[in-house]
């Protein structure tokens, strides 16, 4: 069985997601507006995703990741249609990084699992963790990909980390944004996703995602461009909030999209405004934009 909200509020990793320098026990969701690479939803973007094997989770086989993409194409056909019926120009190419016969990046995860790699040893090491794993997929990732020349020189040497992947992807497909995911497979296990450096600029933002239910792939593409959980974790407490949020948007993306029927799902009012698709907020949701967080 995977875990529950219950459980997930325990081990969502505040510091992964807002700076290491934020010391408020307060926090604005609009903080994420319009934050880092990943800005407003709406142009042309880039969905470039990698396929991670690591020692503890289940080694991904071409059935895994064809029905996977499968579901990637589920979420983007989705959010094309949210984009379309709310008059928002919003094209979204998906891409990815794949070897030889299916083969994929083989990187441990610093801890046995996603859950373990986000909450050991402690905060800092995390960090330093997670990114020295996350800038080495993307070296292998950027190591496969055609540099123009120019006058028979590349103009750059193979990206070496998130940041140059991005760089490099946005300039070859010529995009507004690139959201970067990393997929491991654990679908028949209990574990999480997550996504990091969304309230900041330190790093670039990307997401963990282990699962490849088309709902949980469409929630967590919309955390990278600043929508915020509206069911309870460590940076949402507020049980009025909480409980106000689920009796207006019951079948909102941003509710918990474990198991869900992408289908029967919407974007609310609350979320459009986090991802750019309205400029204003009404009156009447602004309590609702801000909670008080647990720091470590």
């Amino acid at each position: 069985m995977k875990l529950k909200s219950s459980i997930l509020i325990l081990i969502t990793i505040l510091l992964l997601i807002v700076p290491s320098s934020y010391k408020s026990s307060r926090i604005d969701y609009r903080e994420a507006r319009y934050q880092n690479v990943c800005k407003d939803l709406k142009g042309d973007v880039l969905l470039y995703f990698m396929f991670v094997d690591s020692k503890y989770t289940t080694p991904w086989t071409e059935f895994d990741i064809q029905s996977t993409i499968d579901s990637i194409r589920a979420a983007i056909n989705w959010l094309h249609i949210q984009a379309r019926d709310n008059s928002i120009p919003l094209n979204i190419i998906a891409d990815f990084y794949i070897g030889p016969e299916y083969t994929t990046i083989s990187r441990n995860l610093p801890g046995a699992t996603v859950m373990e790699s986000l909450t050991e040893p402690n905060a800092s090491k995390v960090r330093e963790n997670i990114k020295r794993w996350s800038d080495g997929v993307a070296k292998i990732a950027g190591e496969s990909v055609t540099l123009r020349q120019k006058d028979g020189i590349p103009e750059v040497k193979s990206p070496g980390n998130k940041e140059r992947l991005v760089a490099f992807l946005r300039d070859e497909n010529k995009v507004e944004s690139v959201a970067l995911f990393y997929l491991v497979n654990n679908y028949f296990k209990a574990d999480i996703s997550i996504p990091v450096n969304t309230y900041n600029t330190d790093d670039v933002e990307f997401a963990i995602v282990s699962y490849k239910y088309p709902s949980d792939i469409a929630h967590n593409f919309l955390h990278l461009y600043g929508a915020t959980d509206m069911y309870k974790t460590l940076l949402r407490r507020k049980e009025g909030n909480i409980e106000k949020l689920s009796n207006l948007y019951p079948d909102e993306i941003m509710q918990e999209p474990y198991g869900k029927n992408l289908s029967d799902l919407i974007i609310s009012d609350y979320t459009k405004y986090l991802i750019g698709w309205n400029e204003t907020l009404d009156p009447a949701l602004e309590p609702l934009m801000q909670d008080k967080m647990i720091l470590y």
